[in-house]
């Protein structure tokens, strides 16, 4: 007499299978916090994930290209105070040297200090820099806005400093042609330095706009990629104790066949 094969145990076996490989599935969910481990868990997904964080990190270098323009036009507007500074006391020098009751003498010591304080703003034009780059070359400096390439050019928003080498207060009619240029110097300063305050403004409200459009996308990656800590282990437990349930029933199938054996032959 033949006995035939033993199904009971091939199903426990299938089942034994099925369950570990769940257990395992949901152990390495608690393992990495993650339920997208592997490309096979969900292509789909893995590939909406993979778009995310790729424009998830480009939002990312734009907030670093958009805090460094930001320092760059800082730089140039602590640049352009100091020489509204210098402007306006070489406008007091002016005002003083056209005074009618100054000798020349004194004028001309006064024109002295004019003129170096004309050569302190050409030094500050060439000699203000940031990361290396002069701030007032009138160089493009185009910024990149967000992750899709937007840009804005910065050139007019950093203009060359104003120089006044062509005036002198060495006597009364030359200080009163010179409180013009001053105070044309001074309006010119003012402007580019309101380009700059709206220039600032406008990336700062840009960079507010990127960080929560990168928290936006945060959320949803981990909506798609995060695991349920709760939920993994409960599964976890659950396909741990079939798992036991299992290997029982195929160690009990396994011995069937001898005890039906055993029963034939008695």
């Amino acid at each position: 007499m033949r006995i035939g094969t033993n199904v009971l145990s091939m199903n426990a076996r299938q089942s034994l299978y099925e369950n570990e490989k769940r257990m395992h599935v949901a152990m390495e969910h608690l393992a990495t916090g993650k339920k997208l481990n592997h490309s096979s868990d969900n292509p789909a997904n893995i590939a909406i994930v993979t778009r995310i964080h790729a424009r998830a990190s480009g939002m990312r270098v734009a907030i670093r290209n958009n805090e460094d323009a930001i320092s760059m036009l800082r730089t140039a507007e602590a640049a352009l105070q100091t020489v509204t500074n210098v402007l306006q006391r070489m406008r007091d020098l002016a005002v003083q040297s056209a005074n009618g009751t100054n000798s020349n003498k004194n004028r001309d010591s006064l024109n002295k200090e004019f003129q170096s304080l004309t050569e302190q703003i050409s030094y500050i034009g060439e000699t203000t820099e940031f990361n290396d780059l002069s701030v007032f070359d009138g160089q493009n400096r185009p910024v990149t806005l967000d992750d899709i390439g937007h840009t804005v050019n910065m050139t007019k928003h950093i203009p060359p400093s104003p120089t006044q080498h062509d005036i002198k207060i060495s006597t009364e009619q030359e200080a009163g042609a010179a409180i013009r240029k001053i105070e044309e110097a001074l309006q010119n300063v003012s402007l580019h330095r309101a380009d700059l305050g709206a220039m600032m403004n406008r990336l700062q409200f840009n960079i507010e706009n990127l960080n929560s459009q990168s928290m936006a996308l945060t959320d949803a990656v981990s909506r798609i990629e995060d695991a349920d800590m709760a939920q993994e282990m409960s599964d976890f437990l659950k396909f741990k104790l079939l798992t036991e349930v299992a290997l029982s029933m195929v160690s009990q199938a396994n011995q069937i066949p001898q005890m039906v054996s055993k029963l034939l032959q008695s």
